[in-house]
């Protein structure tokens, strides 16, 4: 049997390559193209300064724009200054027109807030920078970072409180219309000026027209529990509230109130002291006067109340007291406002209608109406015999209101006159003048007691006794003392009388204590529903 050989042929060049290279070059190829697909996709490097890194991460920390990712960190450094960081970042090419003057950069990261649980997605993916933007006119490649999350004023509203107290808010702090939350604190910051607390809130943008210029903001406590021109306010926040703190306001929907963008609202410490009610029918019409008060100004704060006929028309905004070296005893000098809208009709200016009420004579006093706080309020009242003279004072620039000391027609007050009186009545004097009588009578008493017992005694010596001028005097002295201690006691049966329990001072007096009984007995139940379930405010009965 033939066994043929294999036929074996040169192999041409062209296969040769083909064979060995062709799997590299395209390989080449697509590497080309994923590179140049990569450059081509790139856009310019950026560079954003914030105060600290947040926890970025360069090569893997991402910036998003929109909830898509857009640039990726490369590298973070510490700027010059040695204050802060400063990252770069490679943005892709198709968001560079987003890279202007309107453009805002913010890491996100998670947070546990009044607010709820912020930054939740960061948990896995890792913290990144946020950015805002929309098409503007100029490029910029550098940024300065923000701390906080920027929200466009377009979308949500800003406004500004004003705290005079130390308010138990913190950044985060949820804002409440009727139970629901309906915007949050921004920033706190001390005004160097007024020395007061200003807090910038936000209100989400489906709310803004609940606000207005007639909108009052208030701190919601837990219990709110509050004497006020004797009355007793006792408040329980609601359910939400129990839990962490919050600030409440209520608005009135009125076309002639402005929408309140430019004002700065007051904080007020409670809703007792927000809703207090308000008369007059115009807009505020706020002037400043002087208060000036000697004597007993201990009970003074510098928010203290100016009421007129019950209701609050102004209060205080300074108070300075000093010793008077030549009164021997203190001075307050206390700066207030008073809004005139109270005194306002529908055709007369409040203004005007105060000016013509001072025509007649009016007068600022002191007032201590409650037996257990040693508060005062002032009090405007009639008197013809007090002229407003309508002169400034040099210090603030503002007009002198006529004052009295403080008013002793209060409860308080009240019991101080009756001691006084009382006192002034010199019971220990007549008491001792009558035994003084008494001690004088007795030497001629016992000795024409002598005198009857012995009977060796003639009626000569009882002559010679009795005609004796101390012994005359006996029953002047009687008659006149007897006569004298009958009128202190018709004074002070008179006395006693004005105070009796039909009297108007009686009956201020028992309906003080009624009232702080029933305050007293609203305690005690309280008191005792939280001892016996110390829980029962947060999940009831």
């Amino acid at each position: 049997m033939e066994i043929k050989e294999p036929n074996i042929g040169s192999k041409s060049r062209f296969n040769f390559i083909t064979s060995i290279w062709i799997v590299p070059f395209i390989a080449l190829i697509i590497g080309g193209w994923l590179v140049y697909e990569h450059f081509s996709k790139l856009g310019p490097e950026i560079r954003i300064e914030f105060k600290k890194s947040y926890g970025l991460s360069a090569g893997q920390s991402v910036v998003k724009f929109r909830d898509v990712a857009v640039g990726k960190v490369t590298r973070i450094e510490i700027n010059s200054k040695k204050d802060g960081v400063i990252v770069y970042a490679r943005m892709n090419k198709d968001v560079e027109p987003f890279l202007n003057e309107t453009t805002k950069f913010w890491v996100v990261k998670p947070e546990v807030g009044y607010g709820g649980v912020k930054g939740l997605d960061t948990i896995l993916s890792g913290t990144y920078i946020n950015m805002y933007a929309k098409k503007g006119k100029k490029r910029v490649l550098k940024f300065i970072g923000l701390d906080h999350e920027y929200s466009e004023i377009g979308d949500d509203r800003y406004y500004a409180l004003e705290s005079s107290f130390p308010a138990s808010v913190k950044k985060g702090t949820p804002i409440y219309y009727k139970g629901k939350q309906v915007g949050e604190v921004t920033t706190l910051d001390l005004d160097p000026k007024s020395k007061n607390i200003m807090i910038v809130v936000k209100i989400y943008k489906d709310y803004i027209s609940l606000v207005n210029s007639s909108t009052k903001f208030w701190v919601q406590s837990l219990i709110d529990l509050k004497f006020n021109y004797n009355r007793v306010e006792f408040n329980i926040a609601p359910l939400p509230t129990l839990i962490m703190s919050g600030i409440s306001f209520e608005t009135s929907f009125d076309k002639n109130y402005s929408s309140g963008v430019s004002k700065i609202f007051k904080l007020y410490r409670s809703v007792g002291e927000a809703k207090n009610v308000r008369v007059g029918l115009s807009k505020p019409q706020i002037k400043r006067f002087v208060f000036e008060f000697t004597g007993d100004v201990s009970s003074i704060d510098s928010d203290a109340d100016i009421i007129y006929k019950g209701f609050k028309v102004g209060e205080l905004k300074k108070l300075q007291i000093k010793y008077n070296k030549k009164l021997k005893n203190f001075e307050a000098k206390c700066l207030g406002e008073i809004d005139f809208a109270n005194f306002s009709t529908t055709k007369d200016d409040g203004f005007k209608n105060f000016k013509e009420l001072a025509k007649d004579g009016i007068v600022a006093k002191l007032s201590k109406s409650n037996l257990l706080l040693n508060r005062a309020t002032i009090i405007l009242t009639e008197d013809k015999n007090s002229t407003f003279k309508w002169i400034k004072d040099k210090e603030y620039n503002a007009y002198i209101f006529p004052t009295k000391d403080l008013d002793k027609s209060d409860l308080i007050g009240t019991l101080k006159s009756i001691a006084k009186k009382l006192e002034n009545l010199n019971l220990d004097k007549t008491v001792a003048k009558v035994n003084t009588i008494l001690d004088k009578s007795k030497a001629p008493i016992e000795n024409l007691n002598k005198l009857l017992v012995s009977s060796n005694k003639t009626i000569k010596e009882l002559d010679k006794i009795v005609s004796k001028k101390d012994f005359q005097d006996i029953g002047k002295n009687i008659n006149s003392s007897l006569i004298e201690f009958k009128k202190t006691l018709k004074h002070t049966n008179k006395l006693l009388k004005d105070y009796s329990t039909n009297s108007l001072f009686g009956d201020k007096l028992d309906a003080t204590l009624k009232e702080l009984h029933n305050a007293t007995q609203q305690t005690n139940r309280l008191l005792h529903k939280l001892n016996k379930k110390p829980n029962s405010l947060i999940f009831g009965e």
